[in-house]
């Protein structure tokens, strides 16, 4: 017979590889046309000079560091004059939020803002600065929001600031900006915010705002606004918000609101709006927040309110028309975690129709009838944080079983009858705290 040797595995592999060479697996080659996928680019972070950092941090700004160590939100409050300290603002590379403020914040070294590239958020408000500061602000053109409440700058100063590409918000609340400084907001096609409260602005500044796609507006106290300001704002259909504080909108002007669907906030205070002119929210199912202190707001008015199903925030104090009896349909609005009801109408027979409102947080009761009898229906609001119970009725008693309201921090007992023991007591609650005077 003859024998056989057989092949020992080891020997084989070694003999495979000097024949073929070992090579390691290989990906298939790219389809025709397609591309090799690349590693994403890595940000290069530039560290900030530390130098700069002491010497900020020394003369008081208040400085915000990211995971990696560098400042990213930089604060500064002053009365005094750090002008030659701004210079040293340079030193940080990644800033993205910078506030400047006080009465000693002026022009003087305010040039270091054009080195902030990546800058997002400036806010300049209650600062000495003028138009000049705002001609250092014209470069940043990765500005998003824009500051300037009660800032000294002027209308033809705002030009400085119409090219910036990225620019979403602005804030000119209590500022001179009149009608002619509205012209430059015209080409901001980014603007969504825009916040006017108590400038000088009139309709004919509010039509120069046609066009853009504002989401928030503020014209509170611009008491030259007017119904052709609504019918601008009506055209706006992405609009969420708007303020229209003491101006003189009417019942007629509201039916442009009608078109805002996408509306979740409207704040009228001192407006002559009757239920005429609520009708025309009746179909803004969005509406989440109501506030209609001192306007004309009357039973049929509310009513329509009460159908909203969204509703969560809604203040009618100093309403002085709505009668008590309308105001039981708010009983309905279970989403309320806000309730305003500052001198009203409102007695125990209608609070008594809140027994649903367990959502409420915050209720205003201040210089209402209510009285002990409207206590068991307080008790069943269990997420009460804040209740104004001033100029009320209450009684030692009623006062003292409120203690038993689990989340409750703030209680209100000012202008009313309750003993001094009963404050001692209530003010023994851990987290509590008693409001005794008003001024």
């Amino acid at each position: 017979m003859n024998s056989r040797c057989p092949w020992n595995p080891v020997l084989l592999l070694a003999l495979t590889c000097l024949i073929w060479g070992c090579r390691e697996e290989s990906a298939p080659p790219a389809a025709p046309g397609t591309q090799t996928p690349s590693s994403p680019p890595q940000t290069v972070v530039t560290p900030d000079d530390e130098a700069s950092v002491a010497a900020l941090t020394e003369a008081g700004f208040i400085l915000t560091q990211n995971a990696v160590g560098v400042v990213t939100e930089c604060s500064m409050n002053t009365n005094e004059d750090i002008s030659a300290t701004l210079a040293y603002l340079s030193g940080l590379h990644s800033v993205q939020n910078l506030r400047l403020s006080g009465p000693a914040m002026g022009d003087a070294g305010m040039d270091v803002l054009t080195g902030f590239a990546g800058l997002k958020r400036l806010d300049l408000s209650d600062s000495a600065i003028t138009d000049a500061t705002l001609k250092h602000v014209s470069g940043l053109q990765n500005l998003e929001v824009l500051s300037l409440r009660r800032a000294g700058v002027t209308d033809s100063g705002l030009a400085a600031i119409s090219g910036l590409p990225k620019l979403r918000a602005v804030d000119l609340r209590n500022s001179n900006i009149t009608d002619d400084g509205l012209t430059h907001f015209s080409a901001l096609s980014t603007l969504v915010d825009l916040q006017l409260e108590k400038a000088d602005v009139t309709d004919r500044g509010v039509a120069m705002l046609k066009g853009l796609s504002l989401k928030s507006v503020n014209f509170n106290y611009c008491t030259s606004v007017s119904d052709p300001s609504l019918e601008v704002l009506g055209a706006m259909s992405a609009l969420e918000s708007i303020q229209l504080d003491y101006t003189k909108i009417t019942d007629e002007g509201m039916a442009a609101v009608a078109n805002l669907k996408k509306l979740k906030r409207l704040r009228i205070r001192g407006a002559d709006i009757t239920g005429d002119g609520l009708t025309h929210i009746a179909e803004l199912t969005d509406l989440e927040r109501l506030e209609l202190r001192d306007t004309s707001l009357d039973d049929d008015g509310l009513e329509i309110i009460c159908n909203l199903p969204n509703v969560s925030y809604l203040d009618i104090s100093e309403c002085r028309v709505v009668s008590a009896d309308g105001m039981k349909h708010i009983g309905k609005l279970t989403g309320l975690t806000y309730l305003g009801f500052w001198e009203t109408k409102l007695n125990d027979d209608a609070f008594a129709m809140f027994s649903q409102l367990v959502n409420i947080e915050e209720l205003d009761l201040k210089a209402t009838q209510i009285t002990d009898t409207s206590v068991p229906v307080l008790l069943k609001m269990q997420k009460l944080r804040k209740l104004n119970l001033a100029g009320t009725n209450l009684s030692d008693d009623g006062f003292k079983q409120l203690a038993g309201l689990p989340a409750l921090q703030e209680l209100n007992v000012a202008n009313t009858n309750i003993g001094f023991d009963i404050v001692d007591e209530l003010n023994a609650k851990d987290g509590l705290t008693v409001i005794e005077f008003e001024n």
